[in-house]
């Protein structure tokens, strides 16, 4: 079995090396293979994610790779299972925004065991071990000591697959419970606020294993609390993540209205 500190540096590496390689092409942020309503399948993403997996399998060739880019294909059986989300906020990256990120998180037997989210235009990067404190840029973090839900500013985001009623319904109940809500369009990056306590809690009635894989360990490690509150098929989810002091209330209120 390896080591924490071995798989937190290839995961720091990966995750570094993709958003690298994403900050040195800023001027091909309209580069794309397709753009729909609700996503961009964007060149770079692509890229970026072959530049995490050159990394992961040069440093261990034997273990499985779960890739946004490639999340159809089938897995290798190991214990091992690195997961990547090359660039989580797209359209923010193809609209110019900077808040997006890179994420790179690898699991033994199901366990999360480290994880690297790298903000490359904000110069950030956020890390942890199941068995060490979360940090960002060296420097631990922890989670904010709100314990009112009617003063938490909560981040939560639209399910691109039901952008009608379906998604103003959460919207609505998180801006009934919360001081504020935010929508800022990057879970992983958000997930990683929440670590760090400059936001309460995150939400979303829709994103992926990809999207919270290493971000949840490091909302964990700094002290906060994460939920599965509902699975679907192909690797798609239902997620809560606080500061801890929030989250019975929070689940309480967004648990029922997931059916």
């Amino acid at each position: 079995m390896h080591t924490t500190t071995e798989l937190q540096a290839i995961a720091t590496l990966a995750a570094r090396r993709a958003g690298e390689h994403v900050l040195a092409n800023l001027h091909r942020r309209g580069d794309v293979n397709s753009i729909l309503r609700t996503d961009v399948k964007h060149k770079l993403d692509v890229e970026a994610q072959e530049t995490a997996m050159s990394v992961i399998l040069s440093a261990f060739s034997d273990h499985a790779i779960l890739g946004e880019e490639t999340c159809d294909a089938p897995l290798p059986k190991t214990d091992y299972l690195w997961i990547i989300d090359p660039i989580d906020g797209t359209i923010n990256f193809f609209h110019g925004l900077p808040w997006w990120c890179c994420s790179v998180a690898v699991r033994y037997k199901g366990q999360a065991m480290a994880g690297a989210v790298f903000i490359p235009e904000m110069h950030q990067l956020y890390e942890a071990t199941c068995d060490g404190p979360a940090l960002c840029n060296g420097v631990p973090i922890h989670v904010s000591r709100t314990d009112r839900l009617d003063l938490a500013m909560l981040a939560t985001g639209a399910d691109k697959w039901d952008l009608g009623e379906h998604a103003f319904t959460f919207m609505r109940r998180v801006s009934e419970i919360a001081q504020r809500p935010r929508i800022l369009g990057a879970a992983a990056v958000d997930m990683c606020m929440v670590a760090a306590g400059r936001l309460d809690g995150y939400f979303e009635s829709g994103i992926y294993v990809w999207d919270m894989a290493a971000a949840s360990l490091i909302v964990e490690r700094a002290g906060g609390r994460c939920d599965v509150l509902k699975a679907y098929p192909k690797h798609r989810i239902a997620f809560l993540a606080t500061n801890g002091c929030l989250h019975g209330a929070c689940r309480e209120a967004l648990l029922p209205l997931l059916g």
